[in-house]
């Protein structure tokens, strides 16, 4: 009975805690939500995956004719949010909120991670509650995105391995098959995820708990084979080695890179961005980039201390050193390797992991120094100054939420209502944002082909059997360097059927015919 009285207010300490988390993330959450779609064009196409399952197409591009099978994204978040759309159909504002609460799922089973492994529940509410602070999250946590499931079920994994604890049975334990599905399901998010896989692996290995360490290899690939299977018989390769060795995947006339020199250069820029800079961004989501060139001495030893803290902090997590050391520089090798110009937007996943090691790094690196000083002591509170110039960048995000779609973006979406409502089911349109436009139009839409030879793009729309195409002026440097030149060497192959002004927006007629003639004339 005394027990029970004792663990009593601890419970109840923790739960006025987590109740205090929701509150703040209800409150953030409501007020920089935003209702509209975003303008990145992958929640499009996850939406449209998502249509494609629910219709009984499977993981398939509907925009495209013939509906082809998918892999260019895994399909985990699709099929998430087709489960959703079973019962809330395609309401944007009900798969957002589910979103959003991956989130606050994520900071708060952290939360009780780090209370438990540390004891320190003061500390880890306050960090808990600035992740809640956090601009960045909120922004991928807005929109319908991968990032917020992907954190969740990565956080589930380590907490169901945190639960497994010492057992020697983990068969028989509920959180083994938990920690094992949760894992293969972040996998199946973001293939990034693989970073996870490795963590785990290398926690068991470093506790010599090799039947462990088998099982979850083992039970990890068994999930993850039907994919594996399912692609190998449609034939469907991988993008992903193709990019990290491409220079530029959004100017393929720069090829392949074909050095080591350009290979670690490739890597240090991108190290320079995700890391050097994108971590101090993320952490402190208050400062800002001012411009886009290579970080100065100054910054780059700013960069690697941040790290080195972020490190330090895992290594004190003891017993769990090795899994969150291993997740984090699988994480930053990812970064170094992947294609560069996304700034902080891989890192989101990371945000969490980063921010309380770093924070538990201050921490007890001030225990060393000085274990009993005010800034020890008072620690938890005062790392709470930080909430304070956390809320610009929200007022900010506010702002920008209650704004409608800029001009172009209308623009394009006003032509691809028409396209829906004027052509024929079986109509394909080259454009930009094929997703985008397939969204709002419900007609086939394809990319033209990114190639400095306008005979090549003509052939090209040619092949495909294009009907129209749209010159926009979403800000895509591939429509003035591919898709205008070619239209303005070739004008007698299009004609004007429909402009949007300001800023002006174009649906051409493309003459397929007339260019099959032209290009046998040449």
């Amino acid at each position: 009975m005394t027990n029970q009285n004792n663990e009593s207010p601890q419970k109840n300490y923790t739960y006025y805690f987590l109740g205090a988390l929701l509150l703040l993330f209800i409150i953030v959450f409501k007020y920089v939500f935003n209702s509209k779609l975003d303008l990145n064009g992958d929640n499009f196409n996850y939406l449209i995956y998502a249509r494609s399952i629910l219709s009984g197409h499977g993981y398939s591009s509907l925009m495209y004719l013939g509906y082809p099978p998918a892999n260019h994204y895994p399909p985990g978040f699709s099929a998430i949010l087709s489960l959703f759309m079973m019962v809330v159909g395609e309401n944007i504002v009900s798969l957002k909120i589910l979103n959003g609460l991956f989130l606050y799922g994520s900071v708060a089973v952290l939360y009780l991670f780090f209370v438990k492994i540390s004891g320190q529940k003061t500390l880890s509410f306050s960090i808990a509650g600035l992740l809640l602070l956090n601009d960045y999250l909120y922004h991928f946590a807005t929109m319908l995105m991968s990032e917020t499931s992907y954190l969740f079920f990565s956080v589930l994994a380590i907490y169901a391995l945190y639960k497994l604890a010492e057992r020697n049975d983990f068969w028989r334990s509920k959180y083994f098959y938990m920690m094992v599905v949760s894992a293969v399901t972040a996998y199946y998010l973001r293939a990034i995820g693989i970073t996870l896989f490795g963590g785990i692996l290398i926690y068991y290995l470093f506790q010599r708990k090799w039947k462990l360490a088998s099982a979850f290899a083992g039970g990890y690939f068994l999930l993850y084979l039907p994919w594996i299977i399912r692609n190998a018989t449609l034939g469907l390769k991988s993008r992903y080695l193709g990019v990290v060795m491409t220079v530029n995947p959004w100017r393929p006339e720069e090829g392949n890179i074909s050095s080591v020199s350009e290979f670690i250069d490739k890597m240090l820029k991108n190290l320079d961005e995700t890391v050097i800079k994108g971590f101090t961004q993320v952490i402190f989501p208050f400062i800002k980039p001012t411009d886009n060139n290579p970080s100065g001495m100054p910054g780059i030893l700013w960069g690697i201390l941040v790290v080195a803290i972020i490190l330090y902090g895992a290594w004190m997590l003891k017993k769990y050193r090795w899994l969150f050391i291993a997740y984090i520089l699988g994480n930053i090798f990812i970064f170094s390797i992947w294609h560069g110009g996304n700034g902080t937007r891989y890192v989101v996943p990371l945000i969490p992991f980063i921010v309380f090691t770093f924070y538990f790094g201050i921490y007890y690196l001030l225990k060393l120094l000085a274990e009993n000083s005010f800034f020890t002591k008072y620690y938890a509170y005062l790392i709470l100054i930080f909430a304070f110039f956390m809320l610009s960048p929200l007022q900010e995000t506010h702002k920008i939420s209650a704004m409608p779609y800029p001009p172009a973006y209308k623009n394009y979406f006003e032509i691809a209502k028409t396209v829906g409502q004027r052509t024929p089911e079986n109509t394909i349109v080259s454009c930009r944002k094929e997703g985008m436009f397939y969204w709002f139009s419900h007609r086939y839409s394809m990319r033209y082909k990114y190639t400095l030879d306008d005979k090549e793009l003509i052939q090209n729309l040619i092949d495909k059997n294009f009907s129209y195409v749209v010159l926009d002026q979403l800000g895509y440097s591939s429509t003035y360097r591919y898709l205008y030149p070619a239209i303005q060497k070739n004008t007698d192959l299009f004609s004007t059927v429909m402009v949007e002004k300001n800023p002006d927006t174009y649906l051409l007629y493309f003459n397929r015919e007339k260019a099959i003639e032209k290009l046998k004339g040449h």
